[in-house]
């Protein structure tokens, strides 16, 4: 099909069955934490997947192709990143795999109904409001800082729209795991397993994943994934991870 970009727009591969998405160069443009955590994603044919912030809609489409959910639900609150998704979505045919929804995080149990999805999926700003360098834009502030909603709101919605048993899975900062830990528990989602992503063999690790299943006991695993090698290869893991190898 014929893609028409504007002058502040690029076209980036997602590597990945052809797989394409625009971007807005003067927006929040996604990083390899939202494809870490569309990879680590697991959905099955009867799960309907919410995805929390979706922005352009990059982990909605990988997490739609990559697993075999019934169907996936982006949630965006700004307008601006919803047209861009809606245009990334017809771009890479998924119209029948994925739905979004342009409203605020704070209104999903309303926009979804109370425990009506299976997993839910959010890559959230990392930074609390008011905190860190000031941003280029309102867009990508509102991407990187918790501006509009916490990391406790979040959770806390995600809670309430999972069903019983269900899985949450997030990426976050480190530095902030144990509020992301504590919020979980707190809101009845046990953190089961922590997978800490170390950018490189020599580094320490800046992020992680965490999933999370709703209602369950308590118990929890710890893995760990190395990106890239000392000589700055991909490491095996993570091409298999990447379905690169």
């Amino acid at each position: 099909m014929d893609i028409l970009l504007n002058e502040n727009e690029r076209l980036d591969d997602l590597e990945y069955k052809g797989m394409r998405l625009i971007q807005d160069k003067n927006g929040y443009c996604f990083t390899s934490d939202a494809v870490l955590l569309a990879n680590l994603v697991r959905a099955g044919k009867n799960d309907v997947v919410a995805d929390f912030g979706c922005g352009n809609g990059v982990v909605a489409l990988l997490v739609a192709a990559k697993t075999t959910a019934k169907s996936v639900i982006g949630i965006e609150m700004q307008e601006c990143a919803f047209e861009l998704a809606e245009r990334n979505i017809a771009l890479n045919a998924m119209q029948d795999r994925i739905r979004l929804i342009n409203d605020d995080i704070a209104n999903a149990d309303k926009v979804l109904g109370k425990e009506s999805v299976s997993v839910v999926v959010c890559n959230p700003p990392y930074f609390e409001k008011n905190s860190g360098q000031k941003r280029i834009s309102e867009s990508v502030a509102l991407s990187r800082h918790e501006s509009t909603c916490s990391l406790d709101d979040i959770i806390t919605k995600a809670s309430e729209v999972l069903k019983f048993g269900g899985k949450l899975w997030m990426i976050h900062k480190c530095e902030r795991m144990a509020e992301v830990l504590t919020s979980m528990s707190n809101r009845g989602v046990e953190p089961k397993k922590v997978t800490l992503i170390y950018p490189k063999a020599d580094k320490i690790p800046d992020t992680f994943v965490v999933e999370g299943k709703k209602s369950s006991a308590h118990g929890m695993k710890i893995d760990s994934i190395i990106v890239y090698d000392q000589e700055g290869n991909m490491t095996e893991q993570a091409k298999k991870l990447y379905n690169k190898s």
